[in-house]
C-alpha cells in the first residue's frame, strides 16, 4: 500500500510541476530562514559550555559609577582589584579566585615580537594572576595547570596562537616580547603552557594569559583603584542566593571599615539612592546579561519573529496551494472511496505526498544554508557551520522536530479536506468547497498580507530613520579626521604636525568610537550638579570642528586655560545658567576646593550611539580633578591626499615606536560602526520582506486559481449572457481587493506598534509619518490586482462551452 501511495504521490507531483515547485520552494525558503536562526541561537546558548566544571564558576560584579555611559551607578564587570582578595579571605564558599584584564574597547591588542622578527598585533592577550587556570579548567597540551602561571613573567598561549607564532612543535621555554602601548618598553615573557582552543565560545575569551606581576598586588594608596574582572570558583551545590548574601555582607563591612582611609563618609555610599552591592553571576548567564548592553535574545527577538512569520507564510502557501488543487483530486478521492478506501488511508496518502515535498524542501534548505552561511556569518560577526557544528546532533534533532511540525501543519488540513469529499456528489460533478474552507483560506491570505504590509511599512520607516541618522548634525566635523589609538606624546605630536596636510593634532577622552566618561559633581550657587568630565588638549575642540555657541574655546593665548577654565556643552549649560559665561563653580579635590571659570558653550556633539542622549559635559585642559589618560590621538587633515599623509604618519610612528604597530580609525568609520547594527537589521528586514511579499503573492495566486476553478460554471454562464473579459476580471478581483484592504486595516495598528517600539530605542528619532502606511496600502493593492488579474484573465479567456460541457 505504501509503495502504491508513493507512486501516486510522485505522479501527482510530476503532473503539477509548477504547484510542486512553488510548494517546495516556499517551504525551503521558510525552513532556511528558521534553521539559520536556530544555528545562531544554539551558538549564543553554547557560551561557556566547553567544560562541565564551569557550572561552579561565577563572575563577580561590583556596583559603582566609573565607566558607566550615564555616570550613574550600575552593576559592572569591572571591579576594584581588592575585591578578589576580599573574597579569598572572607567568603568560605570560594575555592579559587582570579583577577584578569577586561575586554577594553579602546585597546585592540598587544604588540608581540619574537626575536628579530617584525612585531605583530595579537588581540585579547590578558594579564592575570597565578590563579586563572585554577578557576577556568582548560585542557593543557603543553605544560600543566599547577605550574603554568606559577612564576611571574610567564605566559600561556592558546593552541591557535602558538601555531601562528612558532608553528608546530614544543614551545615551552620560548620567549616572546610583549609591548602593551606605544611608550611601553615591553616585557619578556616565557611560554609555560599551551591550552586547547575550546570548540564553543567563551565569555572570558583570550588568545594568551600573561602573568606580568601587575595583578599580584593592589594599589597601596586606599584612594586609588585598579579595575579588573574577578571570577571565582565555588564549591559544587552552593546556593547562589546564599552566596550573594555572604558577598553583600562582606563587601558592606569592608567598605565601612575602609571609608576613613579613603577620607570619605560611609553615609555617602547611600546618598541619592546609592547603595553598596557585590554580586556573583553564574558564568553560563554572563554572556546573555552584559552590563549596558541589550541581551542577545532581546536583540534577536524581532529577527526570530520575522523568521517564524516567514515559516508561517510558507506553510500557509502550502495549504492554499494544496486546497487549490483539491478540485483536480476530487474525482480520484471519489473513485477510491467507492472502491472501499477508508478516510484514514486517504489522509495517510495525502500526508505522504506532503512529507515527500517537505523532504525535498529540507534538502534544498540544507543546500541554501551552506550557500548563505558565509553571508550570514559576515552579517552577524560569527563563524557558524552546519556540518561542523559542535552541537550537530542536537541541531539535527531540532531540525527533525521542525520538519515533523511543518509537515503536519502544512499537510494535515489539505489531507483532511480531500478525504472528506462525498463520493456520490463528486462523481456527479456536484461538489464545491465548504463555507468554512473558504473562510479559512481567506483568513490565511489576510494573515499573509498583514505580515507583508507590516514589512513594507517597516522598510519605509527604517529607511527614513536611517537617512535621518546619516544626515544628522553630529556637532563636529567627522570627515578628514582620524583617531590613532595612542596617548598624547609631545615628541610624536611635533613630528606629525610638521607633515604637510596635517592641520591639528590633539587628544580627548571623548570621541566617537572610544568615549571615556568620568563623573564629577560640582557646586554652583549652593547646588550640587552631576556632570560628565572630559579632559582634552588645547587644540582638541578646534580639531574636532565643534560649533561655538557662546564665549570662546581654549586658546594658548590665555595661560589660565591650562589651570582653571572649562567649556560646557549645551546640555551642561542648561543646568548652570541661561548665560553661564564668566560664571564659576567649585569641585572638591581631596582636602581642598577648586574653582573653575566657564569661558564658552559649544553645541552638543555625539560621541556614542544614537540610543543615548548626549550627557551634560564639561571640557577642561587641566588634569586637576580629572584624568588625562585618553588613548585617543586625533589628527585633523586638510588635504585630499589622506592616504599619503597617513603613510607619512606611520613612518614617523615607526621611528619612535619600532616595537609597536600604529593602529588608527577614521571618524567616518567610527560613525558607520555606530549605525552598523541598524544597517544590518535594515538589510535583514528588506530581504525577508521581499521573500514574504513574494510568498504572499504565490498564496494569492493559489487562492485565485482555486476561486477561478470553483466558479468555472458561473464565469461561463456570465460570458454567454454577455459579460466582457474586463467584467470577469473585475469580478474576481473584487473578492481579493476586499481581503487586501482588510489586511491593510489590520496591519496599520500592528505596524504602528512594532515600528514605534523600534524607534523608541533611539534617543534621536524621526516623528512617525503617515505616508508609509498609505504607500504600503497602495503598493499591496497594485501587486494583488496584478497577481489576481493574471489568473482572472486566463479564466475569462477560457471557452465557456467547454466549461459548461465539463460541468
Amino acid at each position: 500500500m505504501f509503495k502504491l501511495n508513493l507512486k501516486i504521490a510522485l505522479r501527482s507531483l510530476f503532473k503539477n510541476k509548477v504547484y510542486a515547485a512553488i510548494n517546495i520552494g516556499g517551504l525551503a525558503i521558510g525552513l532556511t530562514a528558521f534553521v539559520l536562526m536556530l544555528l545562531y541561537i544554539n551558538h549564543e546558548e553554547s557560551y561557556d559550555t566547553w567544560s562541565p566544571e564551569l557550572k561552579s564558576v561565577y563572575q563577580i560584579r561590583e556596583r559603582h559609577s566609573f565607566f558607566t555611559p550615564d555616570n550613574k551607578e550600575h552593576l559592572q564587570e569591572s571591579n576594584d582589584s581588592r575585591v578578589a582578595n576580599l573574597i579569598r579571605e572572607k567568603v568560605p564558599q570560594a575555592i579559587a579566585v582570579t583577577k584578569v584584564d577586561p575586554d577594553w574597547d579602546f585597546r585592540t591588542g598587544n604588540s608581540v615580537k619574537v626575536g628579530n622578527a617584525d612585531p605583530i598585533i595579537v588581540n585579547r592577550m590578558k594579564d592575570s594572576d597565578s590563579s586563572f587556570f585554577h578557576v577556568f579548567k582548560y585542557k593543557f597540551l603543553q605544560g600543566s595547570e599547577n605550574d603554568a602561571l606559577k612564576a611571574p613573567k610567564s605566559v600561556v598561549l592558546k593552541q591557535s596562537l602558538a601555531k601562528k607564532i612558532f608553528g608546530e612543535g614544543n614551545v615551552l621555554g620560548k620567549v616572546i616580547k610583549v609591548v602593551a602601548w606605544q611608550g611601553d618598553e615591553g616585557i619578556d615573557l616565557t611560554v609555560t603552557g599551551v591550552v586547547e582552543d575550546p570548540q564553543t565560545p567563551e565569555t572570558a575569551g583570550f588568545t594568551a594569559i600573561m602573568r606580568t606581576g601587575n595583578k599580584d598586588k593592589d594599589p597601596v594608596n586606599p584612594t586609588n583603584s585598579n579595575y579588573c574582572q574577578v571570577y571565582a570558583r565555588v564549591n559544587e551545590g552552593v546556593d547562589p542566593e546564599l552566596l550573594n548574601q555572604t558577598l553583600k555582607k562582606v563587601y558592606v563591612d569592608y567598605q565601612k571599615s575602609t571609608a576613613p582611609l579613603k577620607k570619605i563618609e560611609y553615609k555617602s555610599y547611600f546618598a541619592d539612592g546609592k547603595y553598596l552591592q557585590l554580586k556573583a553571576i553564574p558564568l553560563t548567564e554572563v554572556h546573555g546579561n552584559r552590563p549596558f548592553e541589550i541581551s542577545w535574545l532581546e536583540k534577536l527577538k524581532p529577527v526570530i519573529a520575522i523568521c517564524v512569520f516567514l515559516l508561517l507564510v510558507s506553510i500557509i502557501n502550502f495549504v492554499n496551494l494544496a486546497t487549490a488543487q483539491s478540485v483536480q483530486r476530487a474525482k480520484e478521492v471519489g473513485v477510491k472511496k467507492v472502491m472501499g478506501a477508508y478516510k484514514q488511508q486517504l489522509i495517510g496518502q495525502f500526508l505522504l505526498e506532503c512529507t515527500l515535498q517537505s523532504v525535498v524542501a529540507l534538502f534544498l534548505s540544507v543546500i541554501l544554508i551552506e550557500v548563505l552561511l558565509p553571508s550570514f556569518n559576515t552579517q552577524f560577526h560569527v563563524e557558524l557551520s552546519f556540518w561542523h557544528n559542535p552541537n550537530l546532533f542536537n541541531m539535527l534533532l531540532q531540525l527533525f522536530g521542525l520538519f515533523t511540525l511543518v509537515t503536519l501543519l502544512a499537510g494535515f488540513y489539505p489531507a483532511w479536506i480531500l478525504s472528506n469529499y462525498n463520493p456520490a456528489a463528486v462523481l456527479k460533478g456536484n461538489y464545491s468547497g465548504s463555507l468554512k474552507g473558504i473562510i479559512l483560506r481567506n483568513l490565511l491570505v489576510v494573515f499573509q498580507f498583514i505580515i507583508s504590509v507590516t514589512f513594507i511599512i517597516a522598510i519605509i520607516v527604517m529607511q527614513l530613520q536611517t537617512n535621518y541618522l546619516n544626515n544628522k548634525d553630529l556637532g563636529f566635523e567627522r570627515s578628514n579626521l582620524i583617531n590613532i589609538r595612542a596617548g598624547y606624546d609631545q615628541n610624536l605630536v611635533d613630528k606629525i604636525k610638521r607633515i604637510p596636510g596635517v592641520q591639528y593634532v590633539a587628544t580627548t577622552t571623548q570621541i566617537m568610537g572610544n568615549a571615556f566618561n568620568v563623573p564629577e559633581q560640582i557646586e554652583y550657587n549652593g547646588n550640587k550638579i552631576s556632570f560628565n568630565t572630559v579632559t582634552i588638549s588645547m587644540d582638541a575642540l578646534s580639531a574636532l570642528g565643534v560649533k561655538l555657541l557662546k564665549g570662546r574655546i581654549f586658546s594658548k593665548e590665555y595661560k589660565q586655560d591650562t589651570i582653571n577654565t572649562v567649556v560646557l556643552n549645551e546640555a551642561a549649560a542648561k543646568l548652570i545658567d541661561k548665560n553661564p559665561i564668566g560664571k564659576s563653580y567649585k569641585i572638591a579635590d581631596e582636602d581642598k576646593m577648586l574653582n573653575f571659570q566657564i569661558i564658552g558653550v559649544i553645541k552638543d556633539y555625539h560621541n556614542e550611539g544614537f540610543d543615548k542622549q548626549v550627557l551634560p559635559t564639561l571640557y577642561k585642559v587641566t588634569t586637576l580633578g580629572g584624568t588625562s589618560s585618553t588613548n585617543n590621538l586625533i589628527v585633523r587633515l586638510n588635504s585630499d591626499k589622506n592616504a599619503a599623509i597617513i603613510e607619512k604618519i606611520k613612518v614617523e610612528w615607526k621611528h619612535i615606536y619600532p616595537d609597536f604597530l600604529m593602529e588608527y580609525t577614521t571618524l567616518d568609520s567610527a560613525f558607520d560602526k555606530v549605525l552598523e547594527n541598524n544597517k544590518r537589521f535594515m538589510s535583514m528586514i528588506v530581504l525577508f520582506s521581499i521573500v514574504s511579499v513574494s510568498l504572499s503573492l504565490l498564496g494569492l495566486f493559489a487562492l485565485s486559481t482555486f476561486v477561478a476553478k470553483r466558479r468555472t460554471k458561473e464565469i461561463a454562464t456570465r460570458k454567454i449572457l454577455g459579460a466582457s473579459n474586463i467584467q470577469i476580471v473585475g469580478l474576481l478581483n473584487k473578492t481579493f481587493l476586499v481581503l487586501v484592504i482588510i489586511a491593510n486595516l489590520i496591519s496599520w495598528p500592528v505596524a504602528y506598534i512594532v515600528v514605534k517600539k523600534w524607534l523608541n530605542g533611539f534617543a534621536y528619532r524621526i516623528d512617525l509619518p503617515l505616508y508609509p502606511f498609505f504607500l504600503a496600502t497602495v503598493v499591496s493593492i497594485i501587486i494583488a490586482v496584478l497577481t489576481v488579474s493574471i489568473q482572472a484573465r486566463r479564466a475569462a479567456l477560457a471557452n465557456p462551452v467547454k466549461a459548461l460541457k465539463y460541468e
